[in-house]
């Protein structure tokens, strides 16, 4: 009798693979999140076979296809903000290690190159300057930047692609880019107030209250954004411009997801950051050609994402005539300029359904009904500070939500948007320089007593009186030539002072505004008021908040990894003689509760304040006579709190003559030599 053959379905065999320890291993290095999206896609992709050899490499090629898209090379996209700063010391470790062994530039250039290929980021470029891109390819903190957002850039791309970005999941941006960004911030505030500057006057500053004057404040530039929209507008009245505002919206191959939050078929994989390029070439081959037929185009332009991230970019502009106007015989020059537009804005994917339809949107301003600045207010408040009602593109309402106990409010998510992309949100089309504007706000009122009256009228316009006088951006253009001038008929110009100083990669070329010229009066400068800053230590009263009674805590220099002697060490004392013990400072007094409150803060941020406080358990000193495995453990303490001893542990080369890290020679001690042969650091032994 013969035995009954079972058919087990194909979408049991297929469930069964993914699940398999075979299966497994491609699925390493996709992260958590990604993993039951990815796996559905495999299974999806899977579902037409039944024959094992062919459903197998399905799944397996589209899973690798996947993580080489979207998973750069020796990066894990799982790691937090602590985690890439240990992963950007162990690069920046293996470069230096690696250099030693270089016999040329070129060579050195060819160990950078696939360095950083491992981790999917690009070698810094100077083709005339090999120690500039050495210099920054040893420095951790340079690594610390391009880690962060080449992870931030490929795990937010993953999220867009996988569908996690859209109006009925999480809007503008994935809420891992928007938490990062925000504890970024924090992050930055954080250091920023701690940060204190003196100037030449002996005043006193942290770096958070200079930043508040100027335009990192959300409500300063919200404000200098609107005075310019309306000076354009002003000016655009007086010579009759004609007004137009314009949406202009990205094909669809750009867009992931539908407004329904389904998949969008024709989605080729492309990022918002592509996406914004795309526009900018199509935007720029428009000006040439308005420009090519004589036509004037100023105003400003707003980069805002629709609800999947993918941009798009709202634009006020005017238009008028010029003296090159090669058509005389159209008199509606606006009706000219929207034919241009429409010729690039269809340009690419021109018989994709819906393209004359959603991808130009253009209003001509009607002067009667109103301001032409209150088109594009909105835009502007709700990409930098947010406004109550914040809509997307398709109409749709997106409300603050909590995540944990953070609130996640729309501009949160905008910000976070344009900053995981590099997407610059506001540009100026045309006018003068803003600049100019702001460097003659810094020159005083009896410099420029004897100036010509256009220099004069130039500063009036800049100058605000808080509740008597405003400042003019419409004014300000007239006394540069208008809102069509050329940068070489300014009148008035930027004074600059170009020098070489060094910074951390060597030496570079800075160049500094000191002023402004006149060309009603070549030769002269009219200097800005600029202040010389230093970093200093906060005063005492600045430092405890002025709080008069408390708890003495003790301040002492921290134990650094850092060794800048130049001088030859004495064998016989136990710490070099330019790292003996300065005098101590009065101590900072902090009450019980305060001294708490700032502990956990520092703590939070996973940092130390400096000076560092003295604490009752720091760990041992290291001594000279410990053994191997009590150096490991000694280390490891004070690896713990994130610090180093000092002196520190210099140990002797070993055979072949390595050299490296504290941590490494004590590994490589520990295999080879006894601890008995430890000596103090000079400048011949310090790594």
């Amino acid at each position: 009798m013969s035995s009954k053959r079972i058919e087990v379905p194909a979408r049991k065999l297929h469930e069964t693979f993914v699940k398999s320890d075979r299966f497994t291993p491609e699925l390493a290095h996709i992260p958590v999140k990604w993993r039951k999206r990815v796996v559905d896609a495999a299974l999806n992709k899977m579902a037409w076979s039944h024959w094992w050899k062919i459903y197998e490499s399905i799944a397996v090629d589209y899973v690798r296809d996947f993580a080489k898209q979207y998973v750069p090379a020796g990066v894990n996209l799982s790691q937090d903000d602590s985690d890439i700063v240990a992963t950007a010391e162990k690069a920046a470790g293996n470069v230096v290690k690696m250099l030693w062994t270089a016999q040329s530039e070129k060579h050195a250039l060819d160990i950078i190159d696939t360095e950083c290929a491992d981790y999917g980021i690009d070698a810094p470029e100077f083709d005339d300057d090999p120690t500039a891109v050495i210099a920054r390819a040893i420095d951790p903190r340079w690594w610390r930047r391009q880690l962060r957002k080449c992870v931030k850039r490929a795990f937010e791309a993953g999220n867009i692609k996988l569908g996690y970005v859209h109006y009925r999941a999480e809007p503008y941006a994935s809420n891992d880019a928007v938490l990062s960004r925000i504890q970024q911030n924090k992050r930055n505030a954080a250091a920023l107030e701690a940060s204190f500057v003196k100037n030449e006057n002996g005043q006193q500053f942290s770096v958070a209250e200079l930043a508040e004057k100027t335009t990192a404040n959300k409500a300063i530039r919200r404000s200098e954004l609107m005075l310019r929209i309306n000076g354009f507008e002003q000016i655009a009245r007086e010579n009759n411009d004609q007004g137009l505002f314009v949406t202009w919206t990205c094909p669809s191959r750009f867009h992931a997801t539908r407004y329904d939050g389904k998949p969008n078929k024709n989605y080729d994989g492309s990022t918002p950051r592509e996406a914004n390029q795309y526009l900018g070439k199509m935007t720029a081959l428009c000006r040439s050609a308005l420009a090519r037929r004589g036509i004037g185009l100023y105003g400003f332009r707003i980069a805002e994402p629709h609800h999947d991230g993918c941009p798009h970019w709202h634009m006020l502009l005017f238009v008028r005539p010029t003296e090159t106007y090669k058509t005389a015989h159209i008199t509606d020059v606006a009706a000219r300029a929207v034919r241009i537009m429409k010729r690039y804005a269809w340009r690419v994917d021109r018989g994709e359904p819906g393209a004359f339809k959603r991808r130009l949107d253009i209003k001509k301003i009607d002067w009667s009904k109103g301001s032409a600045a209150g088109y594009i207010a909105k835009y502007v408040a709700k990409n930098i500070d947010g406004v109550a009602d914040h809509k997307t593109k398709e109409g749709h309402v997106v409300a603050p939500e909590n995540v944990g106990d953070v609130e996640l409010v729309p501009s949160a998510r905008v910000e976070a948007w344009a900053a995981a992309w590099g997407i610059r949100q506001f540009q100026q089309w045309g006018g003068a320089p803003v600049t100019i504007w702001r460097e003659l706000r810094r020159i005083k009122k009896d410099m420029v007593a004897d100036a010509p009256p256009a220099m004069l009228d130039a500063w009036n316009a800049v100058q605000k009186i808080e509740g008597e006088k405003r400042a003019c951006w419409a004014s300000y253009l007239r006394v540069q030539g208008g809102a069509l001038v050329n940068r070489k008929d300014l009148v008035i110009t930027l004074a600059k002072d170009e020098k070489t100083v060094i910074g951390r990669y060597g030496e570079t070329q800075k160049i500094t505004p000191y002023g402004v010229r006149c060309t009603a009066l070549v030769g002269v400068v009219f200097k800005s008021v600029r202040h010389t800053w230093t970093p200093v230590q906060p005063d005492a009263g600045r430092a405890s908040g002025g709080v008069g009674a408390g708890v003495a805590v003790a301040v002492a220099f921290p134990w650094t990894r850092v060794n800048n002697c130049t001088d030859r060490v004495d064998r016989s004392s136990s710490m070099p003689s330019s790292f003996m013990s300065e005098p101590a400072s009065p101590p900072v007094i902090f009450s019980h509760d305060e001294a708490t409150q700032l502990r956990h803060a520092w703590l939070a941020l996973g940092a130390c304040p400096w000076p560092r406080p003295v604490v009752n358990d720091t760990p041992p000193r290291p001594a000279s006579d410990i053994t191997a495995e009590e150096q490991r453990s000694v280390m490891d303490s004070w690896d713990a709190v994130k610090a180093c001893p000092w002196p520190r542990l210099i140990l002797k080369p070993d055979a072949v003559g390595r050299s490296g890290t504290p941590r490494q020679i004590a590994e490589w001690q520990s295999q080879r030599a006894s601890a008995d042969n430890t000596i103090q650091p000079t400048k011949e032994s310090a790594p």
